[in-house]
Order: C-alpha cells, then structure tokens, then sequence
C-alpha cells in the first residue's frame, strides 16, 4: 500500500483522510444535536453544556484544517479512475457528489465559526483563541445559526447517498468503487 493514489486505488494519506474525517463529522453532529437539547437551567448544567460547545468549536476549526489540507492532497494526486461500466450521467453524479461534500465539508464549520462570530461569543482551537470574522450583529447570527442546522440536514443527506451509492456498486455492481477507499489491503498486495 502506497501513501499516494493509483489509478485504481486511493493511497493510505486519502483513506486516512476519509475515514478520519467520517468519524469526526458523525461524532460532530451527534453531539451538536446532542448539546442543543441540553437543559441550562442551573449553573452545573450551563457549565458542562458551554464545555460541549467549546470542544464542538475546537474539533470544528479542526475540521476545517482538515478539510483544506484534504483538498489539498486530492489536488496533488490522481483520482481512481471510475470503472468503464459507469455512464457518463453516472460519473457526473459521482463528482457532483465528492464536490457537494468538499463545499459542506468546507461551509458547515465555516457558518459555525461566523455563527459565533456574530452571537459574540469566541471560538477557541483547543485553547487558542482565534480572531472574530465579524464584529456582532444577531440578526447575522441567527442566519448562520440556520446556515450551520440547513448544512448538518445536508451533510447527513449526503453521507447516505454518498454510502448508498458506495454500497450499490459493491453489492449491486460488484466493481472495486467501495473496495478503492477500504481500509483493509487488497488480496493481491
């Protein structure tokens, strides 16, 4: 197993990337949802909930990071090549996808940091406290406290088509589309 990508396989820096961002993302909205529900009625709970929301903005920024270097590293390597059985609609749709992602993945941690932005309250990256993108303003905060709610419902939307279509080429085609992200080495290695 190579660190780049082949032509017919992503390498071990892609996969990492995919897999690693998969989890953070899912843990990220279970526990958005999850902190949002929370009660703050008394000190102790208003303490514990605020700690949720500074580590929610902390592996936000992360993922951001991450996201920019991901699209990176795609840049600088070749993609897979899809197999000869797609259409050419097919092959659209795959890329029309991956792009969807890229621009979720990119706009929901983006809309939580303007979100705080404009509510007034910092974003910290694991301590470090990171400059306002705007100066206050709640009408602005409560725009991109729905952009960041309208892109969770789209990010989870998509990782099930996303999954769906991945599952269908396996099951369904039996092409090597789901196996290329697998993290478990091909029998021929």
């Amino acid at each position: 197993m190579t660190a780049k990508n082949t032509d017919t396989s992503y390498g071990n820096v892609a996969k990492v990337f995919h897999w690693g961002m998969f989890l953070l993302l899912v843990g990220m909205v279970i526990v958005g949802i999850y902190m949002h529900k929370l009660p703050s009625d008394t000190p102790e709970q208003m303490q514990y909930k605020m700690g949720l929301y500074n580590d929610h903005k902390s592996f936000g920024i992360l993922i951001l990071i991450l996201v920019v270097l991901r699209l990176g590293w795609r840049m600088v390597n070749a993609v897979p090549k899809m197999p000869d059985t797609m259409s050419n609609l097919e092959n659209l749709s795959a890329h029309a996808m991956h792009v969807l992602l890229y621009v979720i993945m990119f706009a929901q941690p983006l809309f939580g940091w303007l979100m705080s932005s404009y509510g007034g309250h910092t974003v910290k990256f694991f301590g470090l406290e990171l400059p306002a993108l705007a100066d206050k303003d709640k009408a602005m905060g409560g725009f991109f406290h729905e952009a960041h709610e309208v892109t969770a419902m789209l990010l989870i939307v998509a990782f099930v088509i996303h999954a769906g279509a991945a599952l269908f080429h396996h099951y369904v085609r039996k092409d090597d589309v789901m196996e290329r992200m697998s993290l478990r080495p091909k029998k021929s290695e």
